[in-house]
């Protein structure tokens, strides 16, 4: 099976930015207004220490705040090609550089200056000083990017990797079941079961192909009916996916998990599930109905769910439901959502899911 591929912001290294250059939120761009305010200030309202006329402190800001701008964006592409004290070097020899060549660019092309060494000196602290506040807060906020990166692939990952031990607890028994009478199908189980906990425990945030998927769904099922024999049938409507289609790995596998946990083990005669998948436009939707009983007959207490054996409905565990929800929100936001509809012996989970990968 191909390797699945990984998003490549919440679960990668977090790139490290001075300031983005196309000025997004995730950026700096309020630190970098901020700067340039603070700058003009301290050009006009610096005039009557520094001897400056307005014309004089206009002719400085018109070459000095362009050149700083453009010296700070073409350092924040090379900042995080550097180390850090590399970056913090660069960008406060650039910034020095700017204020040395506007200063004797008016110095030479607009007349003499009143003390023009102390006010050199002057203008340097000051650009110096701005820019050490402006590295602090950029530092923190790249930190606190990474932070939360860092909890929202923790928080993946746990809800990507949640399998329920009485699957496994029942999948173990289904093998051992087997191996006696018939090995070659025990053998099966067991590459079946690798291959979803090999699933569950890839990197957070990866995508796979949606008939990928799909294949782990059939896995899953598989081991399932081994367990409730005859009682679980499942019905597929399934169209060709897209070649590029790919979605988070995991999504549907927990659907029919809970499809059989909460509707097929309590029917003393099983039922149908019915999975229906097809695409429309750059969107996958994918409907899985289940059977319904609302209420446990009490010979059933003290089933365990498998063939001969009805497990008794439990009340309100939707956790599964709320995990895939939680994914869908942290990766793709908006742009996905999963509708459930219960009826008075039908349960129907419908999830509408980009099949282009959202990049978080």
């Amino acid at each position: 099976m191909r390797e699945p591929r990984t998003a490549q912001s919440g679960t990668t290294e977090h790139t490290r930015r001075l300031i983005a250059p196309t000025f997004s939120p995730d950026g700096e761009a309020g630190i970098f207004a901020a700067s340039i305010a603070v700058s003009l200030v301290f050009i006009f309202a610096g005039r009557p220490a520094t001897g400056l006329s307005v014309l004089s402190a206009a002719e400085f800001a018109a070459i000095v705040v362009p050149g700083c701008v453009v010296a700070v964006l073409l350092c924040g592409r090379l900042f995080h090609r550097l180390s850090f004290v590399g970056g913090v070097i660069l960008v406060f020899s650039a910034i020095n550089g700017v204020v040395i060549f506007a200063h004797l660019v008016q110095l030479h092309l607009f007349g003499e200056l009143q003390n023009p060494q102390d006010l050199l000196i002057r203008r340097m602290l000051f650009a110096n000083f701005l820019v050490a506040f402006m590295l602090r807060q950029s530092t923190m906020r790249h930190r606190l990017r990474v932070r939360k990166a860092a909890e929202q692939t923790a928080k993946i990952q746990a809800l990507q990797s949640r399998i329920r031990p009485h699957f496994l607890f029942n999948s173990m028994n289904v093998i051992a079941s087997l191996i006696p009478v018939n090995p070659d199908k025990a053998e099966q189980v067991v590459e079946d079961l690798s291959e979803l906990f090999r699933a569950s425990l890839q990197r957070a945030g990866t995508f796979v192909r949606i008939s990928e998927e799909l294949d782990l769904c059939q896995r899953y099922l598989h081991i399932e009916s081994l367990r409730l024999g005859e009682r679980l049938r499942v019905q597929w409507q399934v169209e060709t996916a897209p070649a590029a289609a790919e979605m988070p790995l995991l999504i549907l596998q927990p659907l029919l998990e809970n499809a059989i946990y909460h509707g097929i083990q309590p029917l003393p005669e099983g039922g149908t599930i019915r999975v229906e998948v097809y695409f429309t436009d750059d969107t996958m939707i994918a409907r899985i109905t289940n059977p319904l009983m609302q209420e446990a007959p009490a010979k059933l207490v003290d089933g365990d769910g498998s063939q001969g054996r009805p497990r008794p409905p439990t009340k309100g565990n939707h956790i599964a439901i709320d995990n895939i929800r939680q994914r869908l929100d942290m990766v793709y936001g908006e742009s996905a959502k999963l509708v459930t509809k219960q009826g008075s012996d039908r349960f129907q989970a419908e999830l509408w899911c980009p099949t282009v990968p959202k990049i978080i």
